[in-house]
Protein backbone atom coordinates (compact mmCIF):
# COMPACT_ATOMS: atom_id res chain seq x y z
CA UNK A 1 0.00 0.00 0.00
CA UNK A 2 1.64 3.46 -1.52
CA UNK A 3 1.84 6.59 1.50
CA UNK A 4 1.01 10.01 0.09
CA UNK A 5 4.94 10.50 -0.45
CA UNK A 6 4.70 7.53 -3.00
CA UNK A 7 6.98 5.36 -1.79
CA UNK A 8 6.29 2.33 0.15
CA UNK A 9 7.21 1.82 3.70
CA UNK A 10 10.47 -0.82 4.39
CA UNK A 11 9.80 -3.55 6.68
CA UNK A 12 12.77 -5.14 8.74
CA UNK A 13 13.04 -8.42 8.75
CA UNK A 14 13.56 -9.89 11.97
CA UNK A 15 16.71 -11.66 12.80
CA UNK A 16 16.39 -15.49 13.19
CA UNK A 17 17.86 -17.26 15.62
CA UNK A 18 16.29 -21.00 15.93
CA UNK A 19 16.86 -23.31 18.36
CA UNK A 20 20.21 -25.81 18.28
CA UNK A 21 17.13 -28.60 16.81
CA UNK A 22 16.18 -26.31 13.73
CA UNK A 23 19.92 -25.12 13.25
CA UNK A 24 20.96 -29.13 13.05
CA UNK A 25 17.89 -29.93 10.65
CA UNK A 26 18.67 -26.60 8.43
CA UNK A 27 22.42 -28.00 8.19
CA UNK A 28 21.23 -30.96 7.14
CA UNK A 29 18.96 -29.68 4.53
CA UNK A 30 22.23 -27.60 2.99
CA UNK A 31 24.23 -30.37 2.75
CA UNK A 32 21.68 -32.31 1.14
CA UNK A 33 20.71 -29.81 -1.24
CA UNK A 34 24.38 -29.35 -2.31
CA UNK A 35 24.80 -32.78 -2.78
CA UNK A 36 21.74 -33.17 -4.91
CA UNK A 37 23.47 -30.21 -6.88
CA UNK A 38 26.80 -31.97 -7.57
CA UNK A 39 24.74 -34.70 -8.71
CA UNK A 40 22.27 -33.31 -11.05
CA UNK A 41 25.96 -31.19 -12.35
CA UNK A 42 27.68 -34.84 -13.11
CA UNK A 43 24.35 -36.44 -14.42
CA UNK A 44 24.32 -33.32 -17.25
CA UNK A 45 28.11 -33.52 -17.79
CA UNK A 46 27.62 -37.32 -18.27
CA UNK A 47 24.45 -36.69 -20.49
CA UNK A 48 26.82 -34.80 -22.91
CA UNK A 49 29.32 -36.77 -23.05
CA UNK A 50 26.39 -39.40 -24.42
CA UNK A 51 25.37 -36.65 -26.45
CA UNK A 52 28.44 -35.77 -27.90
CA UNK A 53 29.33 -39.94 -28.51
CA UNK A 54 26.42 -40.11 -30.81
CA UNK A 55 23.20 -41.41 -28.38
CA UNK A 56 20.08 -40.09 -29.91
CA UNK A 57 18.65 -37.61 -28.55
CA UNK A 58 15.47 -39.36 -27.88
CA UNK A 59 17.26 -42.19 -26.34
CA UNK A 60 19.25 -39.60 -24.16
CA UNK A 61 15.39 -38.11 -23.04
CA UNK A 62 13.33 -41.49 -22.63
CA UNK A 63 16.14 -43.08 -20.49
CA UNK A 64 17.25 -40.46 -18.51
CA UNK A 65 13.83 -38.43 -17.59
CA UNK A 66 14.57 -35.10 -18.61
CA UNK A 67 12.73 -33.77 -22.05
CA UNK A 68 13.99 -32.87 -25.34
CA UNK A 69 13.30 -29.31 -24.43
CA UNK A 70 15.14 -29.27 -21.24
CA UNK A 71 17.92 -31.03 -23.43
CA UNK A 72 17.37 -28.27 -26.16
CA UNK A 73 17.64 -25.49 -23.99
CA UNK A 74 20.78 -26.66 -21.73
CA UNK A 75 23.10 -27.79 -24.76
CA UNK A 76 21.23 -26.61 -27.96
CA UNK A 77 19.94 -28.55 -30.89
CA UNK A 78 21.84 -31.05 -32.67
CA UNK A 79 22.93 -29.40 -35.94
CA UNK A 80 23.08 -32.85 -37.71
CA UNK A 81 21.74 -36.57 -36.70
CA UNK A 82 23.94 -38.58 -34.42
CA UNK A 83 25.66 -40.90 -36.33
CA UNK A 84 24.79 -44.73 -36.83
CA UNK A 85 20.74 -43.83 -36.83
Amino acid sequence: MRQQSGTVPRMIRPTWSGTADQKKKLAAAIAAARKADQAEDEAWRLIREARDAGVPDTVLCDQTDRSRATLNRRFGKRTEPPSGV
